[in-house]
């Protein structure tokens, strides 16, 4: 049976034209070359910053420390109100006592500063010679006691009301821990979470035999 040159060509005119009009135009590829360009920027903006907040070192090779602060430095006094009633003065403490100091700077909302809480209270139920202080930075009064309470180190705690102390000790986030000599020298800082053996390192590098 024979079919009219018309009827053998309109099975193929629908086909062609959903392939045009589906097949994306090059104003199309140029927005999704930029949102993908986007994407990427993005990505890197959030991720690098975080990624040298919880991996940069500070060690004498790289004296620089997070916030300016430069390794072998005096350390900065301050006061702290702690949350027992009694006051923290770190002048006070090295004329009187001399002890080296770990400083650790947390927060209530900070997660990572609670999972490392009872590593630092187990060193320094193992460390006497060292004092361990925990600052509370960037927070409440109500929900820092709270977060104290919760979890009941037996290391001093207080809360920088102010933001005194950390103007003096800047830090690219939390946690942030400062090591200072018993002869009141900054002697590391480290970003981020630590654990009891990084805390013994530490205390092992930095703070004996200086």
């Amino acid at each position: 049976m024979n079919q009219s040159e018309d009827e053998l060509d309109t099975p193929d005119t629908p086909d062609l034209e959903v392939s045009v009009d589906d097949a994306p135009s090059p104003l199309d590829k140029r927005r999704l070359l930029g949102r993908g360009v986007l994407h990427v920027a993005l990505l890197l903006i959030v991720a690098v910053p975080a990624l040298v907040w919880t991996t940069r070192p500070s060690s004498p090779g790289d004296p620089t420390l997070a916030g300016g602060i430069m390794i072998d430095e005096t350390a900065p006094d301050f006061t702290l109100d702690l949350f027992d009633g009694g006051t923290f003065t770190l002048s006070d403490h090295l004329a009187r006592d001399s002890r080296p100091v770990i400083m650790n700077f947390w927060a209530s909302w900070c997660v990572p500063c609670r999972e490392e809480m009872p590593a630092f209270d187990a060193v320094a139920r193992r460390h006497p010679e060292v004092l361990f202080i925990g600052v509370a930075v960037q927070d409440i009064e109500a929900a820092a006691r709270q977060f104290a309470e919760a979890v009941a180190v037996s290391y001093p705690l207080g809360l920088d009301e102010d933001g005194a102390i950390v103007e003096r000790y800047p830090t690219l986030g939390l946690p942030t821990t400062w090591f200072i000599t018993s002869d009141g020298v900054i002697a590391a800082q480290r970003v981020g979470q630590l654990d009891e053996d990084s805390l013994e390192s530490l205390i092992e590098e930095h703070l004996r035999g200086r």
